[in-house]
């Protein structure tokens, strides 16, 4: 049984931390960079007596949960994976356990959170909630073992599915900017929904602290940076889905400027639910120009962010050390009150350079 672990680990647990670190990181900051030890206490008391409170922190959790059993479906998928399928010839205890294993590998960044709360559960003597977030993991943990399972056997089943869907959306001709979003919402729709959520959380949060800040323009710019810092994960994603499923592309007769522009069009689009946010949201004192200027500002970090990707020196580990300065190094010239629509224009002008001198010569690297 420790070698089906094993295995599983190697081949899925492993690549989902891969894959989603700038995703994890993004949480953690937000988590406990921005909020004190004592701010959370406060919040996970106050969830533990409001029963509508802990119903929302378990629709979030729920939302995680699916992610990473989409994830591991897709995985199981892969024909790299193939393999995996093999383990069908293990009894279905060992079979059962293992993927049980997997689960709860997978589900720490909500598990490791859920022990605090379990902990202060029972020094404010809250036995109903504790049991139920013991409930919710148990549960959780048993339908992805159901879901495994299923997907073992039947290794076939998502081609049935599929055919009808495919032969309707066949008749349909997808814009080439719109590839990336129609991906996004088949095969990572909780990604796209709980990247969009931090992504406007962040913005209606500064603008309703506004008012009471001293910041003026700059504490929207701020929530702009932080906005763009959480697409990071849209940009890996797309990086990925380019290499996977798009590679051919280079090889066509497409304009460096064309590309550039498909990039653009393609974020614009993702950045709709932001625009939104903020119309609905605008401050008192704070033109629609500036609005305007502020998306323009975080779409140019996120073409920034994009491009420089196709640096091939670039890995993981550089990849956060850079994302970690550059975010510094924004967050000082927002403060010294440098227009943001200055900083977005060298910023598309530095993508564009980047995009015209490594494209072609970009690799996808572990």
């Amino acid at each position: 049984m420790k070698s089906i672990i094993r295995i599983l680990n190697l081949a899925i647990t492993k690549e989902y931390y891969r894959q989603n670190v700038i995703f994890i990181f993004a949480i953690m900051m937000f988590s406990f960079g921005f909020l004190r030890a004592n701010e959370h206490i406060t919040i996970i008391k106050l969830v533990l007596k409001l029963p509508s409170l802990l119903l929302l922190t378990f629709l979030v959790w729920a939302l995680h949960t699916v992610k990473i059993t989409l994830f591991t479906l897709r995985m199981f998928e892969s024909k790299n994976n193939e393999f995996l399928y093999h383990i069908s010839l293990f009894p279905k205890l060992k079979r059962w356990t293992a993927f049980a294993a997997l689960q709860f590998n997978l589900v720490q960044l909500t598990f490791l959170y859920s022990l605090w709360m379990l902990k202060i559960a029972l020094e404010e003597k809250q036995f109903g909630a504790f049991f139920l977030i013991i409930a919710y993991h148990i549960i959780f943990i048993v339908a992805g073992i159901a879901a495994y399972e299923y997907r073992l056997q039947r290794p076939n089943a998502t081609q049935v599915i599929k055919q009808p869907i495919q032969n309707l959306l066949g008749k349909f001709t997808t814009p080439h900017f719109l590839f990336y979003i129609r991906y996004l919402f088949a095969k990572q729709p909780v990604l796209l929904l709980l990247g969009k959520l931090f992504s406007c959380f962040m913005l209606a949060g500064v603008c309703n602290l506004y008012p009471t800040d001293a910041y003026d323009e700059r504490l929207l710019a701020l929530g702009g940076l932080f906005s763009a810092a959480g697409h990071s994960i849209f940009t890996q994603e797309f990086i990925y889905f380019e290499h996977q499923f798009l590679s051919f592309s280079r090889n066509l007769p497409i304009k460096t400027f064309q590309r550039f522009l498909n990039y653009s069009i393609t974020y614009s689009i993702i950045l709709i639910p932001e625009l939104i946010v903020l119309l609905r949201n605008l401050p008192q004192g704070i033109s629609v120009i500036f609005i305007f200027s502020l998306m323009t500002f975080i779409l140019s970090m996120i073409l920034l962010n994009h491009q420089t990707q196709y640096i091939n020196k670039i890995n993981n580990d550089t990849y956060l050390q850079r994302l970690f300065f550059v975010g510094i190094l924004f967050l000082l010239l927002i403060m010294f009150k440098i227009p943001v629509i200055l900083m977005a224009s060298v910023n598309i002008l530095l993508a564009g350079f980047v995009l015209n001198k490594h494209f072609y010569e970009s690799q996808m690297l572990d």
